[in-house]
């Protein structure tokens, strides 16, 4: 597959994020999400359900693993995004 040059998550240094000046990045930030976006990580999560059921159907005791992090990986992001508040802000 193809790099479209974009620095993604994963290539980043791990730990907390810190604002451009180098300052720890408050934990109560306020974030908006428009339908749109709550619709592509919908798809998202979709796909990974697919892949997991693509490899459930494998019956390959080595995927199990996998399957097992495919699953709570999307429960946490579903949990997440149901536990949003909507702010007037």
């Amino acid at each position: 597959m193809a790099h479209s040059g974009r620095e993604r998550h994963r290539d980043r240094d791990p730990g907390r994020r810190q604002a451009a000046d180098g300052e720890p990045v408050s934990p109560d930030r306020v974030f908006r999400i428009t339908d749109g976006q709550r619709e592509a990580i919908a798809q998202c999560l979709r796909y990974i359900d697919d892949a997991r059921r693509a490899l459930e159907r494998q019956m390959n005791p080595d995927n199990r693993e996998i399957i097992r992090e495919l699953r709570a990986s999307a429960d946490r992001v579903h949990d997440v995004l149901n536990d949003l508040e909507e702010t007037d802000v």
